[in-house]
């Protein structure tokens, strides 16, 4: 019997034992502690009191919040008993002066304790401090229309968070103001800039996000229609801008521009671009570049055939009615054959035109209201014919 309580002893401090890594490790896994400070950097570095800080673990990727607290007298803030699972990213946020701010991302390696300090600012509603450290033009031609890629280095230089003044929608003021061509389509938001806080206008459109000191980038592109092989691009200035650069594809095109110097060309063989370059413009200013040798046939092809087929197509129905009145006197049989290989071919002709419209619109080589106006107009003549088609049966 004492060797049995001596087997079972044995086994039940063996299973302790095996037990107890897995204990201490589940205990460690929540041992951990991220805290943190609110700076206050408009203020020289004091802390802000009483703002509240939100927790936010992101894994497998799936983000969620893991606590609230808010700052001490001192600006500080401390959360405990955070997993230090290597796979968790964590961050911290808060709102200052209805201005959000986020900290960087970060996870426990090695270490128990996580620091979190997050940067904040006193607000303005004045641009005085607000540059275009660089702005990038780059063009390129695509079938008809050309494609228009927009970058630019956005600089706050001072220590107070730029808010805007304007208010363009209920919470939204206006921080950046961009002027487009009358003729641009095909907008699109590339980075830095969420449609959500973007605000169209008869110009252009309008970023709503506030923006900090430091730097941000902005990228966003469009397409172009023109008719004719000249073009004269116009471009506003939203902010006083360190310096503009213009880059086009160096394939026999030529361009000029007052305000922009020609400073070589750029790329090898499989593609190369020339430069135009100006520094130092003023906010408000304007910068006009003048294309001329661009390529049109296609475009000036379509216009023309498009053109042909609706006069062409006026004629043929005057043309339908003369060949009635003559087969009439000949019999009713012999003047419906001709009519039908008439009507028949126009309405063929019609359709095509019709595609070849379609074909425009989608390559932006014709605004929106003349291809509403033309393609109305072909589709008018399309069911006459058809109607034409049917009395003649």
């Amino acid at each position: 019997m004492k060797r049995i309580y001596n087997s079972i002893y044995t086994t039940v401090i063996l299973l302790l034992f095996l037990l107890l890594p897995v204990v201490s490790m589940a205990e460690d896994l929540s041992s951990g502690i991220i805290k943190g400070r609110v700076i206050n950097n408009t203020l020289d570095g004091k802390g802000v009191r009483g703002i509240e800080i939100i927790l936010y673990e992101f894994v497998d990727g799936k983000e969620s919040e893991i606590g609230r607290t808010k700052t001490d007298p001192a600006g500080s803030f401390s959360f405990q008993g955070i997993s230090v699972d290597k796979k968790i990213v964590y961050y911290s946020t808060t709102k200052y002066k209805e201005v959000e701010y986020f900290s960087q991302p970060i996870g426990f390696e090695d270490k128990k304790t996580l620091t979190l300090d997050l940067i904040v600012y006193e607000t303005t509603g004045q641009d005085t401090d607000i540059y275009a450290k660089m702005h990038h033009i780059f063009l390129e031609i695509k079938g008809d229309s050309l494609w228009i890629k927009e970058l630019m280095i956005v600089e706050n230089r001072g220590d107070m968070v730029y808010v805007g003044h304007n208010m363009l929608e209920p919470g939204k003021k206006e921080t950046l103001r961009i002027s487009l061509p009358k003729e641009a389509a095909n907008i699109k938001y590339i980075d830095g800039l969420m449609p959500y806080y973007v605000v169209k206008t008869e110009q252009g459109f309008s970023d709503t996000i506030d923006i900090k000191p430091g730097m941000k980038k902005i990228l966003f592109s469009y397409t172009v229609d023109y008719r004719g092989p000249g073009y004269q691009f116009k471009k506003g200035i939203p902010l006083k801008t360190d310096n503009i650069d213009f880059f086009f594809p160096d394939k026999g095109i030529k361009v000029k521009s007052n305000q922009l110097e020609f400073k070589g060309t750029l790329g090898d063989s499989a593609g190369r671009f020339s430069r135009l370059s100006g520094k130092n413009f003023p906010k408000g200013s304007q910068i006009v570049i003048e294309f001329h040798g661009l390529p049109w046939m296609k475009n000036l092809f379509k216009w023309v055939i498009i053109g042909l087929v609706i006069v062409l197509i006026g004629a043929g129905f005057a043309f339908s009615f003369i060949k009635r009145g003559q087969y009439q006197d000949e019999g009713e049989g012999q003047a419906s054959r001709p009519n039908k290989i008439n009507l028949s071919g126009q309405k063929q002709a019609v359709l095509q035109a019709i595609a070849e419209l379609d074909d425009l619109s989608e390559s932006g080589g014709v605004d929106s209201e003349e291809y509403r106006m033309k393609r109305a107009e072909l589709l008018k003549k399309a069911k006459e014919i058809t109607k034409q088609l049917k009395l003649s049966f």
